[in-house]
């Protein structure tokens, strides 16, 4: 069985963040900063967490490992404009 690559243009990516962050805006998306009133604050947002499935599915990424994978190749793109580490592999 041959290996299928996995690939996407990294205009598409940044063209579609941009899409998506204003998508949430124009539907007045919530964006919480911490888990209920006191939980703790997220490290990563939620809208971003949701971008990187969005991109998993558009390149049938199925396997955790696989998508971390994904994320840290495209992590340039992914967070542009926000100072944040690639995610872990366990996160």
């Amino acid at each position: 069985m041959t290996k299928q690559a996995h690939k996407i243009s990294k205009k598409w990516i940044e063209q579609n963040r941009l899409l998506f962050r204003e998508f949430l805006d124009e539907t007045d998306f919530p964006d919480p900063e911490r888990l209920g009133e006191r939980g703790p604050k997220f490290q990563y947002p939620e809208w971003l967490i949701m971008f990187i499935a969005i991109l998993s599915v558009k390149l049938k990424v199925k396997s955790y490992v696989q998508i971390h994978r994904m994320a840290m190749q495209y992590w340039d793109q992914i967070a542009a404009g926000l100072d944040l580490k690639p995610i872990s592999e366990r996160q």
